[in-house]
């Protein structure tokens, strides 16, 4: 997709107060801002992959909404590790990092996925996941085998396209209601893996306003309930990382997106995803993905 006006880049919204008073549920305001926006199926399949497979730690370029149909594949998202089970849903968002094998053991396990994009909106860099009823797993594998067909003749016709849309976000929406983000740890249930309110408070300032270039500033700024080394330690166990780094993430995460999905220029760039300095921004960019921001370009295609 090659535009050449500045992009808007849409990040979940608060979601507003629940009528029961409860606080706002961030999966659900995630899964409003994906039925908000317009979705483009880029790719839909069913394969089964043998015992002993295993995909190389790599960069997803667009969302993922996989079904687990047979086997056991263990899948790590973003440092969060968990062994899927037949009948999973789950969600990968884009430019997540992740990797995952199938045991050695057993007869290996079946896939039915779709690959979407949704520009310009963007979700948070966490995995989500359901686990199905048998009911629910066969309208889902109904829907999305349904996908499947649409996309075949390759390039679908412009009415398979819109039944794929309305398909995809059928799908979402009733994904969206039961999700539960992925655990950070193999074997935590996610109701023992919930993060500190000080931490997750943390992490949805990151997120909303990493953009800003004295970000970690105003960050360490604020008047924390926790002393700074607890709360520096509490941070590492429950993100994987220090506040810098996620904020490196967050940051190199939109300066890709931009770089494959806009004309703007590096400067331009730099400045949308934080960076004051437009050499330190193509250095860490090189460091992070490796390979120079004009270099990334080059591989898309575009000017």
């Amino acid at each position: 997709m090659n535009i050449s006006r500045k992009p808007t880049i849409l990040s979940p919204a608060p979601a507003p107060p629940a009528s029961d008073g409860q606080p706002p549920d961030p999966i659900l305001a995630c899964g409003a801002l994906l039925l908000r926006a317009p979705l483009r199926v880029t790719h839909a399949a069913r394969k089964h992959f043998p015992a002993g497979w295993h995909t190389e730690d790599s960069v997803v370029v667009t969302h993922r909404l996989i079904l687990i149909r047979e086997g056991q594949p263990d899948y790590l998202v973003e440092g969060r590790r968990t062994r899927l089970r037949a009948g999973t849903a789950l969600l990968v968002p884009a430019w997540c990092r992740r990797e995952w094998t199938v045991s050695a053991r057993g007869a290996g396990c079946t896939l039915l996925w779709c690959e979407f994009s949704s520009e310009p909106a963007s979700l948070p860099p966490r995995p989500f996941f359901r686990t199905l009823t048998p009911g629910e797993q066969r309208i889902e594998t109904a829907a999305l085998n349904r996908i499947v067909a649409d996309r075949n003749p390759s390039p679908p016709a412009a009415a398979a396209r819109l039944r794929s849309e309305g398909e995809l976000k059928a799908s979402l929406a009733r994904f969206f209601a039961g999700a539960e983000t992925v655990p950070e740890s193999a074997g935590v249930p996610p109701a023992t893996s919930r993060r500190h309110p000080e931490i997750a408070a943390a992490v949805a300032w990151l997120e909303t306003r990493f953009t800003q270039p004295d970000a970690l500033d105003r960050f360490y700024a604020r008047r924390l309930a926790l002393s700074p080394n607890h709360f520096r330690l509490l941070f590492r166990a429950q993100t994987g990382g220090t506040v810098q780094q996620m904020l490196a993430r967050l940051r190199l995460r939109k300066a890709r997106y931009l770089v494959h999905e806009t004309n703007l220029s590096m400067k331009e760039i730099a400045a949308a995803s934080g960076f004051d300095d437009p050499l330190y921004f193509s250095q860490c960019y090189r460091r992070f993905w490796g390979t120079p921001p004009s270099a990334d370009r080059l591989t898309t295609g575009m000017a």
